[in-house]
């Protein structure tokens, strides 16, 4: 970690630990003197558009290397649009298409990193 006048590389995260273990007892404390009646954590069927969401992340990860950059954004943004956002189809083809050529001149072209090419080899 180092000291308070030369920090090493473990100063800030244990800093930021310390400040987050302090503001969560500060809003857990004050609730345990409350009695509330039990609700579930995620009512009814909530709890299958984050389980979608994993799995588009994760087809997104296996997909990325293989397919190529381009593509595979492409694709994972309409999905996340049109399952998790449920957005309408014109602007959910719009955004996507945005999004993956911003990404692309930001990060392929302006910054230049080495993005994958995958079937389109680029």
């Amino acid at each position: 970690m180092g000291k308070f006048k030369h920090p090493g590389p473990g100063f800030l995260p244990f800093g930021l630990s310390i400040i987050l273990i302090f503001l969560s007892l500060l809003l857990i404390l004050p609730r345990q003197k409350k009695s509330t009646p039990a609700i579930p954590f995620w009512p009814h069927q909530t709890w299958l558009r984050p389980l979608l969401g994993l799995a588009i992340f994760i087809l997104y990860a296996i997909l990325l290397a293989r397919v190529g950059f381009l593509i595979t954004t492409f694709i994972f943004l309409l999905l996340w649009l049109g399952g998790i956002e449920r957005i309408g189809r014109g602007p959910m083809i719009s955004i996507s298409a945005l999004v993956t050529a911003a990404l692309y001149f930001i990060f392929g072209f302006f910054l230049e990193v080495p993005l994958p090419g995958g079937i389109l080899n680029w």
